[in-house]
């Protein structure tokens, strides 16, 4: 039976009669009214609607109801059962009591009955001890999606779509941009058609670069809010070229629009749009904040593959912001690669390197020429695009530097350690760290050690130096690893070298790491090593998990996860199952 709660002292009767008013019959967590719908959770605000001290109405447990066949696919609490009364209170829709959740003097919560139409009106009334509201007719059935122009769209101009997605059930606002390709819309798909006949898409080459965030949300730029909301730039994916009628259709999906589990959440009707003729006129000032940048003017620059247009897209190229850098060198995608690749060898040339614009220019003759003077510039951009080419220089296969050319390179990296270490960034310096353990020059891995022994850089630095694989320096690590935690036995500063030591030294880490699994003070080096030792088959590495799990450690559910992972025949196993299979290796 669904349990009565009362909240601190006894319920008091009213006297006044119940007052409701449609236009303040919201969904629960809603600013405006709603068409409502089975299984629906609603709260209703009025006057004397129930006692003065608010009851709670407990879900029975045990059972739930089915969903209604008009709307089948509700959430886990829209199928709970309700008690139909509380505390003298009901809620009648049409002729059925409904599930009430929370009453009080000023508000309900109830549900709609699974009973209820889809489409129509309903009659709905609050009863608390006998006496009823007058009843107010409730509309009735799912909310529609729409789409419109944002503003006036012209030929050779951003085309913004504004979308107008239902209150209920609320999946929150779209976003743009869902991530640094500009024409990636995530779980949003547009399509446009002509005279009946669907255009295609802008072919857009393959750029690479790395999927961040969750597939159907956005990025953002923490401490800068995105002001524009609910709008697409429709150009990123289709051209206009002329001017006319065209029709769009918005649809939001669960999953990446193609994707075999990617149903439709919701879609707005083809609406019509119109695009004005061609309309001479400039962009605004460009803005410096990344928000701004990313979510308005950038995307309005892009799609249009004229000289224009990508003079002022390049000068993102060295925002001081990493997205922008990465959401802009995206963007280039619009243009001929032969023009691009002009376009940056002359920036590179004029401007220095960034890291987007390295990336593209490196293998050009002569830019090594052209990159190591930045590694002592005071610009934090310019100084990453100088860490990043010379990585590139240093690393690539087959060789793109002479002997001589990669010493300079090498010499000029070496030396600008301390210039490095003031004027860059966090990652541009790990970035610096990483670029030291490709040298050959004797002095990078001698650096590296010192900055382990000042405290700098220290993981990185730590994860460059195995890859010397000098053995020399194994039972320097060593020494590290079975060190007894220094104020915080959790923090990771080593718990990527168990990895970085196998990887580099082979069977030659395991004795490393069978001692540091014993007698190191830090958690995470433990479990790192205790990974290493079970893929190297050694019975060190299955006894330390055996006993997380006999013990219940905190990272208990994170190994056995980890050895699930590592052997097939053991997913699905319960932990007794997975403890045995320890304990027999």
């Amino acid at each position: 039976m669904a349990v009565l709660i009362l909240s601190a002292g006894i319920a008091q009767a009213q006297s006044g009669v119940p007052t409701i008013r449609a236009d303040r019959v919201l969904p629960s967590g809603g600013n405006r009214p709603v068409k409502l719908v089975p299984g629906m959770l609603v709260s209703i605000y009025g006057t004397d609607l129930g006692p003065r001290e608010g009851c709670i109405g407990q879900a029975d447990t045990k059972k739930r109801e089915t969903p209604s066949p008009l709307r089948p696919d509700q959430a886990f609490v829209e199928t709970l059962i309700y008690p139909k009364e509380l505390c003298g209170v009901r809620v009648m829709f049409g002729e059925t009591a409904s599930g009430l959740l929370y009453v009080q003097e000023g508000q309900i919560n109830f549900k709609v009955p699974q009973d209820s139409a889809m489409e129509g009106t309903a009659p709905l009334r609050v009863v608390y001890q006998g006496r009823g509201s007058a009843p107010v007719e409730m509309h009735l059935g799912p909310e529609v999606a729409a789409l419109s122009l944002e503003q006036l769209a012209h030929v050779g101009g951003p085309v913004w779509v504004h979308i107008q997605a239902p209150p209920f059930p609320w999946y929150g606002d779209v976003q743009y941009p869902v991530g640094v390709h500009p024409a990636d819309f995530g779980c949003h798909e547009l399509e446009v058609r002509r005279d009946g006949t669907l255009l295609p898409r802008i072919p857009l080459r393959a750029t690479g670069g790395i999927a961040n965030g969750l597939i159907c949300g956005n990025i953002g730029i923490p401490g800068h809010e995105m002001q524009h909301k609910n709008r697409l730039p429709l150009h990123l994916q289709y051209r206009f070229d002329k001017p006319g009628v065209y029709e769009v259709q918005y649809t939001r999906r669960r999953g990446l629009p193609g994707m075999r589990d990617s149903q439709p959440i919701f879609q707005t009707a083809w609406t019509r749009i119109e695009i004005q003729p061609a309309l001479l006129g400039a962009p605004g000032a460009p803005p410096q904040d990344p928000a701004e940048a990313l979510s308005d003017y950038l995307p309005g620059i892009l799609g249009f593959p004229d000289d224009a247009h990508l003079a002022l897209v390049t000068e993102y190229l060295y925002h001081s912001n990493d997205t922008v850098r990465q959401y802009t060198s995206m963007g280039l995608a619009y243009w001929p690669d032969d023009g691009i690749n002009r376009r940056l060898a002359d920036l590179l040339h004029t401007r220095g390197p960034s890291d987007v614009v390295v990336e593209r220019t490196f293998r050009t003759p002569g830019a090594v020429d052209f990159i190591l003077p930045y590694l002592r510039s005071e610009n934090p951009v310019l100084v990453r695009g100088a860490i990043t080419g010379v990585t590139r220089l240093v690393f690539a296969d087959p060789p793109l530097l002479s002997a001589e050319a990669r010493a300079r390179a090498e010499d000029a990296l070496i030396s600008a350690a301390d210039h490095v270490l003031r004027v860059a960034d966090p990652q541009t310096a790990n970035n610096y760290a990483s670029a030291l353990g490709g040298v050959h020059d004797p002095r990078a891995r001698d650096l590296l050690w010192d900055f382990v022994n000042r405290n700098v850089l220290t993981e990185q630095s730590l994860t460059a130096i195995t890859w010397f694989k000098n053995p020399a320096d194994l039972p320097r690590i060593a020494t590290l690893l079975e060190a007894p935690a220094k104020d915080d036995a959790m923090q990771r500063t080593y718990s990527s070298l168990p990895y970085a030591i196998h990887r580099a030294y082979g069977d030659a880490a395991l004795p490393v790491l069978e001692s540091a699994i014993q007698k190191s003070g830090y958690v995470w080096v433990q479990t790192g090593c205790a990974r290493e030792l079970v893929q190297a088959g050694r019975k060190s590495g299955f006894a330390f998990i055996a006993l997380a799990i006999e013990q219940n450690k905190f990272y208990r559910r994170e190994m056995v996860q980890f050895v699930q992972d590592r052997f097939p025949e053991l997913r699905g196993a319960d932990d007794s199952k997975v403890l045995a299979f320890l304990k027999a290796h």
